[in-house]
């Protein structure tokens, strides 16, 4: 899929953790750990979800990783709340191993540099349900612009 530029507003609220990536580690191992700790949280707590894994990359090498919830949970749930709101935004899906993503990244960075935008923090990758088969696992990319 070609990348293409939204001019209106995005928000999701997410509901998950977050830490600081350890730049001596792979992104993977931290979205990993955070995704466990999700789903630990989600199955103990019995919370009703939309089941799509959301990563968010912000400032400071900061990772939140979390999912959409169908109601808050209650104050008893460990899991930190996070609202994404992107104005304006290049999006993609990439439909492939996520080995290849950063050709998909390529072109939306392409898409960007032609359109005379920018981009700033953060960025948010949804992950489609996971797939055995490689060739159709499903990454949708949110990269935020500014003008």
């Amino acid at each position: 899929m070609e990348p293409v530029i939204f001019n209106q507003r995005k928000m999701v609220t997410l509901f998950g953790f977050s830490k600081t990536h350890d730049q001596q580690k792979r992104y993977s191992d931290t979205i990993f750990e955070l995704l466990d700790k999700v789903w630990k949280e989600v199955r103990e707590k019995g919370l009703s979800h939309k089941g799509t894994n959301h990563v968010v990359y912000e400032n400071g090498h900061h990772i939140f990783a979390g999912i959409e919830l169908v109601l808050p949970p209650n104050e008893d749930s460990l899991l930190e709340m996070k609202d994404v709101i992107l104005e304006k935004y290049a999006y993609c899906k990439h439909i492939g191993p996520y080995s290849e993503l950063d050709k998909t990244y390529e072109s939306i960075r392409a898409k960007v540099k032609a359109s005379d935008e920018y981009h700033e923090l953060p960025l948010m990758e949804v992950y489609g349900h996971w797939n055995e088969d490689e060739t159709k696992l499903e990454t949708e990319i949110f990269y935020n612009l500014k003008s």
